[in-house]
């Protein structure tokens, strides 16, 4: 779950602000009336920016939600990710996904996504990550923020980076390698590609005894 600070609301905090139930909430952000983050639980998180937009001044001075006196820089989506459950269950995911919102509050950025994967940065088939490149593509965000470049990727980062520059979006990095210890999932990286080596040499000796075969 992303961390509790200030300009950032539960689901059951926001409606609570906007005087209307919990379901109308729900309803508004499927609808797209108002947008909000996922928390790595799935849970909601609204910005005190978007909840802006659906009261009028008096109601704003009423509820006592805070203006926006300069208004947000830029629109920013958030990326975390770790290799194993026992990394999520331990509270590696939660503690980078905190990490990350705190620092785009800080910068006055308006946080209008939050992705996450469970697996090794190998991996071209991580979820996260495809939502991330896909709503890069649409314009939902013009920077993505992340703890260490191989959170996103092990290899490559330098492609994906120029990939996402094209659609106006900036990178931006919190930490340098060098700051980590990452030894243990190198190792469970390198477990990967021998495992990724082994199945396709397998498949190609099968296609050939097939083929012989026949």
């Amino acid at each position: 779950m992303f961390c509790e600070f200030k300009g950032m609301y539960s689901i059951g905090k926001g409606a609570k602000v906007l005087g209307v139930c919990i379901k109308t909430l729900r309803r508004w952000d499927a609808s797209g009336k108002v947008s909000c983050v996922r928390t790595a639980g799935g849970h909601r998180r609204f910005s005190h920016c978007e909840l802006l937009k659906l009261l009028t001044p008096h109601t704003r001075r009423k509820t006592g939600l805070p203006d926006v006196k300069s208004g947000f820089k830029k629109r920013c989506a958030i990326y975390g990710r770790v290799s194993t459950h026992k990394q999520k269950k331990r509270g590696d995911l939660t503690a980078q996904l905190k990490v990350l919102e705190k620092y785009a509050y800080e910068k006055n950025f308006e946080l209008v996504k939050g992705y996450h994967d469970l697996g090794s940065g190998l991996n071209t088939n991580r979820k996260g990550l495809w939502r991330l490149i896909q709503d890069a593509k649409k314009g939902v965000f013009s920077h993505l923020v992340i703890n260490y470049k191989d959170r996103l990727t092990r290899f490559g980062f330098t492609y994906l980076e120029q990939y996402l520059k094209e659609f106006g979006v900036e990178i931006i990095t919190l930490n340098a390698l060098g700051d980590k210890h990452p030894e243990s999932e190198l190792v469970e990286d390198l477990v990967a590609i021998i495992q990724s080596f082994t199945g396709k040499l397998y498949g190609l000796r099968s296609h050939k005894n097939k083929r012989i075969l026949a």
